[in-house]
């Protein structure tokens, strides 16, 4: 249930915030406004990473079924959900912020699966600790980011492209990996 609620509020957002923008602060870009679009992929991550993490672990791990695959599939399906719906939302309202919000959730979700590998349930937080030190420490004077940041980027940014197909190839392969086989 937590996968439809999260694409719903995805959706939401991308509707409601379109260009919306907020001063918050920066230590090296002092107070220019950031775009509210950066924070709507979140709770599609954590939707997804509450879904992946509710399970009964004694039976996936004794059962027949390719668990590992599934939630691959499974993770693949929102990215793409994902990409879809912010590229209708870019056509319904014209807002290039939210065809850039498909790409960053494909990114940080990729950032959210790397972490998963390593720490479990906890790496819901490695999306949420990228998005506070871009913000602290990603742009500079002028609101230009850096080329680290990815997620501030503009829609038709090669390098954010890549490295969020990258980041989310990555984390799929860290994913089927490190699967279930322990509880």
């Amino acid at each position: 249930m937590t996968l439809p609620v999260g694409m719903l509020v995805f959706l939401l957002l991308l509707a409601v915030i379109q260009e919306g923008s907020a001063v918050l602060p920066s230590f090296t870009a002092g107070l220019d406004p950031v775009p509210l679009m950066l924070f709507v992929p979140l709770p599609l991550v954590v939707s997804l990473i509450l879904s992946l993490e509710s399970r009964l672990a004694a039976p996936e791990t004794s059962g027949v079924r390719p668990i590992a695959l599934l939630d691959a599939a499974l993770s693949l399906a929102v990215v793409a959900a994902a990409l879809a719906i912010s590229g209708l939302a870019d056509a319904a309202f014209t807002s290039p912020h939210a065809a850039a919000a498909g790409r960053n959730t494909a990114f940080l979700i990729g950032l959210m699966l790397i972490a998963r590998s390593a720490v479990g349930q906890p790496a819901v937080m490695v999306p949420v600790a990228w998005l506070v030190v871009v913000l602290l420490f990603g742009f500079e004077t002028g609101h230009r980011a850096h080329a680290w940041t990815i997620v501030p980027e503009p829609i038709g940014s090669l390098r954010a492209a890549i490295a969020a197909a990258a980041t989310c190839g990555i984390g799929l392969a860290a994913q089927i990996y490190t699967s279930r086989k322990t509880a």
